[in-house]
């Protein structure tokens, strides 16, 4: 079984702006024109974090980004940790889905163990970017989405249409 920690969520503040603006879609599906539409919604806009391409070194880039945020109260760390549970909604199809999920820390453990398996075949570029990224600026700007099997507990559906 995973093991499961609390953490400390890093946020934008009411100074950034509004979250709706703030906020952009995983990294790995954006196009560049999408990417440059998120640039020009909010300076805060977390697509100067999440997928950086100015300067020579991107990383860098973003990673004095990040400290620039965090001195200015663009960002800030809650002080306690806590698990976090959250609620997309969106529309596909014509139908209105929402799912929920929660944010926290999983222990890493060996593959061969059998508590974290992959979903999907991640490329080699994608995952050397990202992990410059986090090297760069000490932290993960995009969450991990998992799910977990629980038998007691069958799925309903959750189309609020």
């Amino acid at each position: 079984m995973a093991e499961v920690k609390a953490l400390r969520a890093l946020r934008f503040t009411p100074k950034a702006g509004d979250i709706k603006d703030l906020a952009c879609p995983p990294y790995d599906i954006i196009s560049e024109e999408e990417r440059k539409a998120y640039l020009n919604t909010n300076p805060c806009n977390i697509i100067r974090l999440e997928l950086p391409r100015e300067g020579e070194n991107q990383y860098a880039v973003a990673a004095d980004l990040y400290r620039k945020w965090l001195d200015e109260g663009i960002l800030a760390q809650d002080e306690q940790p806590g698990l976090y549970i959250y609620e997309e909604e969106f529309t596909a199809l014509g139908a209105t889905h929402k799912v929920k999920g929660l944010q926290c820390r999983v222990k890493l453990t060996e593959f061969s163990e059998g508590v974290v398996l992959p979903h999907e075949e991640t490329l080699s570029k994608a995952k050397a970017d990202r992990f410059e990224l986090m090297k760069a600026c000490g932290t993960n700007f995009s969450s991990i989405y998992s799910l977990y099997f629980d038998p007691d507990r069958p799925c309903a559906p959750s189309s609020t249409a």
